[in-house]
């Protein structure tokens, strides 16, 4: 097949599967995790298990044998419905069966629909090496179904999308300049009516374009086809090596790739439209693997000639090129650079087209760590109903499985069974190494639980979390027997434990900086090998949260007496039983959302999940004492509900009187000296905001800023501030330290987007 005679597939887009006729002789091969409405319009389909089980010569096989039971003869018709695993598998059966049957493609994911799909290229994986077996074997029809795209999931429309910007930066200069951060970030979070006559165009001018580099180079015998490689050298390395997807890891080798534009010279405004462009495609790959890991991952790309890798950068707009002179540390040396400057940026956000959000928020991150202690203790089986990709629940996962604890991760939540957990054998004086991360919750909370075994453990933690207060914790620890000493050496900062050899009988702490103190002792009730009591010092702030840990552990069960300052804890029967807790979702992230309907957004829920357990779940009943403010003076305590400090502050800084907020001083422990730096931050764009002692003073703004810098100092809940203020000012706001949100709301910036607010990307003013 050379130019004149290679076989183009013929692509077609229909509305619906109404409008869908297939042949006679089909038989409809469809991925079983299809939605049931879009199965139910191909009765007759041979359903198999999508994803690269399937692709294999022994799934190979049986599939063929599911097809010779239906079809003993040409004609026959292969039609591949679902995404890329599906395509490659059904198109090599296609190209091998009877030497060669007709193949259909239906892709149902916009990823398929705009790259694999086309081109012809099936395989199937040897091992573990993907695709190391196929053919070139062009479908003979292709199909977009539209009404396929209308129900994806913003993270499978961002895959596509990713594609289809690579598309266009190799083949359509004009096209890539009628887009901008605004037009890219609404092909992914506008509702599909606003965007689907746009995003079909673009499906059509991508396919289009990978179609003519195919018809180059159907073969990949001239190099042409190459530059369809765009972002895979170091793409393939992160799906590879991290959690992103294909079109995430792709995204960032885009961006890295950029960087080698610039000595292509590549001129400057159309590098910079390029990095606006992509920039609403990135997501955080997280801590990025070694030097040596991503090299062995960008080494084992298939497009190398001689062990060189054929790299493709942009000379131009539309204008791709192959280099052979970049290394694998070439690409990583990038890709950190590209990952800083991602993490340092500011962003700009403006409220342009606020439509109501169909929100779908994780589990609570606090229920969600209490939960996962508990189960990580427990003897009998325990089964958490509930995830969340928040960094401080993702360290705690991980912290207890390098502790040695029998806790998995499934679809749905998380489950434990130590059963068996007395049969594993350690060494005495094996050290433990535990990565906390920044969260205060994930320290304390295993700092309490190390304490329960005589083996070291030690504890990695961030430096800004060490610089908050632990003191009142290691000192109940130590006085029940535990060994706790601070480290600062090369590996970095934190705690070295060696617990106790028998549960003490009774601890005491002094609960009066952090809740978190009383709840890390609490926990080990569930543990414990005797019954136990816990006195509490001082006056317990935010002890709402500590009841949380109570109700929890009733639970679990453990009762529990309580006779003022003074908790007697001991295990029922129950604690050996199976257990299912249903973790609710997540009140606080909630919250932002109240406080957005509260300001005039339509983004507010329409049902309210019951959640009884967290104390912010309360926001309504504040909400309500800050409508007061706009009739008198009212005093707000925010004792109990210390995170909705600065979501309320914003509400009420839309207010027409004063509202003073009571009760604040421990917030000053927090990521940030928070009540100090909220206070500042909001001076910093126009509020009048004023700190006297623990109570925070907002009145009436006098010279609200047009746009101004709402500094965060890294703190998540500010950043949330920081947005709505762009709301309830009506003007655009400036945000520093943006992606610390995920700290606890990892999809934030995503539901920011699609409930209508314009994120840009501003370069750091700083180094740091």
């Amino acid at each position: 097949m050379t130019d004149g005679t290679y076989p183009r597939s013929d692509v077609r887009r229909v509305a619906s599967f109404d409008a869908l006729t297939l042949p006679p002789h089909a038989v409809v091969i469809a991925d079983r995790r299809l939605p049931d409405a879009i199965l139910r319009q191909v009765p007759d389909a041979l359903l198999v298990q999508s994803g690269e089980t399937l692709k294999t010569l022994t799934a190979i096989e049986e599939l063929a044998a599911e097809v010779l039971r239906r079809r003993t003869s040409k004609p026959l018709v292969l039609v591949a419905l679902g995404g890329g695993s599906i395509g490659d598998a059904v198109g090599f059966l296609a190209s091998i069966l009877w030497r060669g049957v007709t193949l259909w493609q239906l892709p149902t994911t916009l990823l398929a629909m705009v790259d694999s799909a086309h081109g012809g290229k099936t395989a199937v994986n040897l091992g573990t090496a993907k695709n190391q077996l196929g053919t070139f074997y062009p479908a003979e029809r292709v199909v977009l179904v539209e009404e396929v795209l209308e129900s994806l999931p913003v993270a499978q429309r961002r895959e596509g999308v990713v594609e289809l910007l690579k598309a266009l930066w190799l083949g359509d200069a004009d096209g890539v300049r009628a887009l901008n951060t605004d037009a890219v970030q609404e092909l992914v979070f506008a509702p599909w009516s606003e965007v689907r006559a746009q995003l079909g165009n673009m499906i059509d001018a991508a396919v289009a374009i990978k179609q003519d580099i195919v018809a180059r180079d159907p073969r990949e015998q001239s190099g042409a086809r190459t530059v369809l490689n765009l972002g895979h050298t170091l793409g393939h390395a992160l799906e590879l090596t991290t959690g992103l997807g294909h079109g995430g890891a792709v995204a960032w080798g885009m961006a890295a790739s950029l960087r080698f534009s610039i000595h292509e010279n590549m001129d400057a405004a159309s590098i910079q439209l390029c990095r606006d462009t992509i920039f609403p495609l990135l997501v955080s790959p997280g801590e990025l693997p070694s030097r040596d890991v991503l090299r062995a991952a960008i080494m084992r790309d298939k497009k190398r000639s001689d062990d060189r890798l054929r790299s493709v950068v942009l000379h131009g707009l539309g204008q791709p090129v192959v280099h052979d002179d970049l290394t694998a540390d070439d690409w990583i040396d990038a890709l950190i650079e590209e990952v800083r400057m991602h993490e340092r940026c500011h962003v700009r956000v403006r409220s342009t087209r606020p439509r109501k959000l169909d929100q779908t928020l994780e589990a609570s991150k606090s229920e969600l760590n209490r939960a996962l202690v508990i189960a990580a203790q427990r003897m009998g089986r325990t089964t958490l109903v509930g995830k969340s990709n928040a960094d401080d629940v993702r360290a705690m996962y991980r912290g207890l499985r390098q502790l040695g604890y029998f806790v998995e991760e499934n679809e749905k939540g998380y489950v434990a069974d130590n059963l068996n957990r007395g049969l594993e054998e350690h060494a005495q004086n094996e050290m433990r190494t535990v990565h906390v991360g920044e969260g205060g919750t994930t320290l304390r909370f295993l700092l309490a639980l190390c304490a329960t075994s005589v083996k070291p453990s030690k504890l990695l933690v961030a430096p800004s979390l060490m610089r908050r207060p632990h003191d009142a914790l290691l000192r109940a620890l130590r006085s029940g027997g535990a060994v706790i000493e601070r480290f600062d050496d090369m590996s970095g900062q934190g705690y070295v434990v060696r617990g106790w050899s028998e549960m003490p009988a009774a601890l005491s702490v002094d609960a009066s900086e952090s809740s978190q103190f009383a709840s890390a002792l609490a926990l080990l009730s569930v543990g414990a090998d005797r019954p136990f009591t816990l006195r509490l010092l001082g006056e317990t702030v935010s002890a709402s949260y500590f009841d949380m840990t109570l109700s929890m552990l009733e639970s679990a069960g453990v009762e529990y007496i309580r006779h003022g300052d003074l908790i007697a804890f001991n295990q029922t029967e129950r604690i050996n039983e199976k257990l299912t807790l249903e973790i609710a979702c997540d009140a606080s992230s909630r919250a932002v959302w109240s406080v957005a309907h509260y300001l005039g957004h339509p983004a507010e829920a329409e049902r309210r999940p019951r959640i009884p357990r967290q104390p912010d779940a309360a926001v309504d009943k504040y909400l309500s004492m800050l409508r007061e403010s706009k009739r008198k003076p009212v005093s707000v305590s925010v004792l109990d509900v210390p995170d909705l400090l600065p979501v309320l502050a914003v509400a009420a800084s839309a207010g027409a009187h004063p509202v003073r907020f009571t009760d604040a001083g421990h917030l000053r422990h927090k990521e940030s000296n928070r009540l100090d730096d909220l206070a500042a931050s909001l001076r910093g764009v126009g509020v009048d905001a004023v700190v006297e002692g623990s109570e925070l003073l907002l009145r009436p703004p006098k010279n609200a800023s047009r746009e101004a810098l709402f500094q965060t100092h890294g703190d998540h809940r500010l950043v949330m501030a920081g947005v709505l203020l762009s709301l309830a000012g009506g003007n655009a706001m400036q945000l520093d330290h943006p992606w610390s949100v995920s700290k606890s709301y990892p999809s934030f910036w995503d539901d920011v987007r699609a409930a209508g607010w314009l994120v840009e990307r501003m370069e750091s003013e700083s180094p740091a």
